[in-house]
């Protein structure tokens, strides 16, 4: 039997209208599972904790990476001494990951530079540095009258670096890392420590102390300013200052930035930084 046209006709109108509420239902789905993403999205972010970096400042913070949580904080610096003597680190990496809800592992790596002129002539020298292990452990959490407070101990590891770098013995480095809350927009945070470098010849007592005052500028861009220094048992002491400025890109992206000048006979002339931290939930 053959159809007649108005019949092919009617059945190809009646197969357009039901393959077009067939895509409309599935527009509708997806729209529904688009909004569902996003709004659960939007949840997590909502839940999730301000990224807090261990860069570009000296001080490091009180506080401890969230559990199971991987941050990556990498960068560059250049430190001049004189005209004579220039250190380069070309990339610092330091790796946290969240161990226990009060506990962080640390590692830390480096690849550094140094050139040096003298007389006339000059000579460059490149390598990885040593190897740094550690941990920080949360001591307190901050209340209305005390600092959150946290201890941090590292340790550079001997003969893993390149020679020019490396150090003999086991170094390490131990502090007291505290922050307090001015208000929503100001905070102040410090360190008190010792440490040991390793190095043959040189591996004597250093103390160390910074404190930092960080302001919130809004949103997305925060600023600090920094005093520290070096406080070795054999020849002089090194103070310095920096200030730098820190750029949330979205809740897992940093970017900054920080320079400074020596305030000491042995400190550098200026140095300069550049970085981002990455937080992997």
């Amino acid at each position: 039997m053959v159809s007649s046209p108005e019949t092919s006709s009617g059945q190809a109108i009646w197969q357009m209208k039901t393959n077009y509420n067939h895509m409309k239902n599935m527009m509708k789905k997806i729209s529904l599972l688009a909004v569902a993403v996003l709004f659960s999205g939007w949840l997590t972010a909502q839940e999730k904790a301000d990224m807090v970096t261990d860069r570009p400042d000296q001080t490091e913070s009180a506080t401890i990476v969230s559990l199971k949580g991987f941050q990556i904080e990498s960068g560059f610096s250049f430190e001049k001494y004189n005209s004579e003597i220039n250190n380069t680190t070309y990339n610092s990496t330091l790796v946290r990951y969240g161990l226990l809800e009060k506990i962080e592992l640390r590692l830390g790596l480096a690849y550094l530079g140094t050139n040096v002129s003298l007389d006339g002539g000059s000579f460059d020298e490149s390598g990885f540095a040593p190897i740094v292990v550690g941990a920080k452990f949360q001591l307190q959490e901050e209340s209305e009258r005390l600092p959150k407070l946290a201890i941090m101990t590292t340790f550079t590891l001997p003969k893993t670096g390149a020679s020019v770098y490396e150090n003999k013995y086991l170094g390490a480095d131990f502090r007291v890392n505290g922050e307090y809350s001015l208000n929503e927009a100001m905070s102040l945070g410090c360190n008190l420590g010792v440490a040991w470098s390793g190095a043959e010849g040189s591996n004597t007592a250093v103390g160390i102390y910074t404190a930092v005052i960080g302001m919130s500028l809004s949103e997305k861009l925060g600023a600090f300013a920094e005093l520290y220094g070096f406080l070795p048992k054999e020849g002089k002491n090194d103070h310095r200052w920096d200030a730098g400025m820190t750029y949330s890109v979205n809740d897992d992206l940093q970017l900054d930035f920080a320079t400074g000048i020596g305030l000491s006979k042995v400190s550098p002339d200026f140095f300069i930084s550049l970085g981002l931290s990455i937080r992997m939930p």
